[in-house]
């Protein structure tokens, strides 16, 4: 019975020595990758607040989540999120916001008396990972200037889909560790020019939006 147990403990052990460490990403650009045009930002007097993200309940897991030509979905148990995913979208949104617009968000520094907040909502109804092909994203999303003692400026709800490609993660049989760091990083410019977008239309004071990019389409906008 002894002699059994030791190799079973044995073989568990073995089993964990060649499984792959797991690896944690972000959504988060990285500071040398500016969302969208970057360069100097104009001083503003107002503030944001980037609210919860809604995700896909399919891609809602701490893994990646990786999408085939046929639909079909595979966790990658070695490549997970280093949060939530609903957050992981909330931070990297307010992270594009905050450094187009050049103001902070009302998570982290509150606001001192009647300075407007323009709040955004975002609604992430696609969220696909495809290696070697693209990283989809689709969102309704909404901004809303919220002011004391003010009318209340008219907002803008809108739904975009940004399509930005994913390499093969080089060489001709790529790695799975690889390929999912070419779709996380699509995924972080795909969320950058959303909301670089998004900023469009908080400056255009919610009387419209541009894309980014020719990587983003505008699906339709109304006021709101």
């Amino acid at each position: 019975m002894a002699a059994s147990m030791a190799a079973a403990l044995a073989a568990a052990l073995a089993g964990c020595a060649d499984s792959p460490p797991v690896r944690y990403h972000t959504l988060v650009a990285p500071p040398q990758a500016p969302a969208g045009n970057g360069g100097a930002v104009a001083a503003a007097n107002y503030m944001i607040e980037v609210l919860p993200v809604s995700v896909p309940p399919q891609v809602d897991q701490p893994q990646l989540m990786l999408r085939n030509g046929t639909g079909q979905l595979t966790a990658v148990y070695s490549d997970r999120w280093s949060a939530p995913l609903a957050d992981e979208m909330r931070d990297a949104l307010s992270d594009a916001l905050t450094r187009q617009l050049g103001v902070p968000d009302v998570r982290v520094v509150k606001p001192l008396g009647s300075t407007p907040v323009w709040r955004v909502l975002v609604d992430m109804q696609r969220f696909e990972s495809t290696p070697g092909s693209s990283a989809v994203i689709e969102a309704t999303w909404r901004v809303r200037r919220d002011a004391q003692g003010e009318a209340k400026v008219a907002g803008l709800l809108c739904r975009s889909r940004v399509d930005v490609p994913v390499s093969g993660g080089g060489g001709a049989e790529p790695s799975a560790a690889s390929e999912s760091d070419a779709v996380v990083r699509a995924h972080q410019q795909a969320i950058a020019q959303l909301g670089s977008t998004i900023a469009s239309a908080i400056r255009a004071q919610g009387q419209g939006a541009t894309p980014a990019s020719d990587q983003v389409q505008l699906l339709g906008c109304v006021a709101a």
